[in-house]
């Protein structure tokens, strides 16, 4: 059977317990229940804690680390050439000196491959030891092909290195009763769109608020609620509502909501929004896919590739695009694209699926 080692080197110095850093990691972990029967698997993670657990019958294992650049974790290093892994995914682009030294540890019979998470290539000393990583790599794993870009032009990814679609992560959330979880979040509308996001330029709520306006001002009936963790831009968020006679009536700020919350909020959206200009991946828009939100996003490579025909795109920052793509949504019938969408969502953006892609990628790596 073939041995795969999960890695991440980012030392979770914000947590106390291995626990806390397993449920921080729940959402891309959980393709490992799916591959357990094909593939051995084995995780690393770095804590201010050494020892074992157990998740889905993989073993977790915890090493003491730094977060510094040329901090190298022997140890960790050690114990995963004991284990003769066949394939090593490492977490994140940004640690090219641990990945050379590992790869050297490991030798050529092991294959390398690498998750992007919305890192961008380095500049200086730094870019420099990345390219050198680069020829150490056998494969990268990307959300979308779109997003390696800025790798292949840094020539961090050299020329004919294989990059596969991959998603980082899925939900264990579920949609639940369009009707009783808008009984309780007091939500009358019949036309609900949510957000979903950070008050800040990449997420883009101006155009968002822009774009809603004109469609508020034709169909006073709809309701824009948007959930916020972050607010840098809540001055002048505030400042357009309060302005427009349209926004004031039908869009409401309503702050941050714990995690385990936001399925009620999905389940009671009947449209997805988002403004991004770019992402690693679209968590919050695989989270509301699975609950049957039909999303109005922004057509970057992520996007594309998570909706993949499904709802509608438009050009980022162009509020007169995202009101033309509202207008559209008249013409679709919500039940029953609601249900297409969590249907492609099960068989797509689900763990089951991140499993069989990566089954394929490493049967496809050890081959060439």
């Amino acid at each position: 059977m073939i041995r795969l080692i999960d890695v991440t080197y980012y030392t979770h110095l914000e947590y106390h317990t291995p626990e806390q850093v397993l449920n921080h990691h729940k959402e891309s972990l959980g393709y490992i229940r799916y591959l357990k029967d094909r593939m051995q698997v084995q995780v690393i993670k770095h804590l201010n804690f050494e020892g074992v657990l157990e998740m889905d019958e993989a073993k977790i294992s915890f090493f003491k680390s730094r977060n510094k650049f040329f901090h190298i974790p022997f140890k960790t290093h050690r114990y995963i050439k004991s284990r003769k892994p066949d394939v090593v995914i490492i977490q994140g682009l940004v640690f090219p000196l641990q990945l050379i030294f590992l790869k050297m540890l490991l030798g050529k019979q092991c294959c390398f491959l690498v998750q992007h998470h919305g890192e961008m290539p380095f500049k200086g000393l730094k870019g420099l030891f990345q390219r050198l990583a680069g020829y150490f790599v056998d494969g990268y794993l990307f959300t979308a092909a779109g997003n390696t870009s800025a790798w292949k032009q840094s020539r961090v990814i050299k020329q004919g290195k294989p990059c596969y679609e991959v998603l980082e992560a899925a939900t264990h959330m579920t949609r639940q009763d369009k009707a009783k979880c808008r009984a309780s979040l007091g939500i009358n509308s019949t036309d609900v769109f949510l957000w979903v996001g950070r008050l800040e330029g990449n997420k883009d709520p101006i155009t968002v608020l822009l774009g809603f306006e004109k469609y508020a001002a034709e169909n006073p009936n709809a309701q824009l609620y948007m959930i916020y963790q972050e607010d840098n831009l809540m001055a002048e968020v505030q400042s357009l509502i309060s302005k427009s006679r349209y926004l004031i009536t039908t869009t409401h700020l309503v702050g941050k909501i714990a995690k385990e919350e936001l399925s009620v909020w999905f389940s009671a959206a009947d449209f997805y929004l988002s403004g991004s200009h770019k992402e690693a991946a679209g968590f919050a828009l695989i989270e509301s896919m699975t609950c049957g939100c039909i999303p109005i996003v922004t057509d970057i490579p992520p996007f594309r590739k998570i909706t993949n025909g499904h709802g509608l795109l438009y050009a980022p920052g162009n509020p007169h695009d995202l009101y033309v793509a509202l207008k559209k949504t008249k013409e679709i019938s919500k039940e029953n694209e609601s249900a297409a969408i969590v249907l492609y969502a099960q068989q797509n953006l689900s763990f089951k699926a991140i499993a069989d892609d990566i089954y394929k990628v490493v049967l496809d790596i050890i081959d060439k």
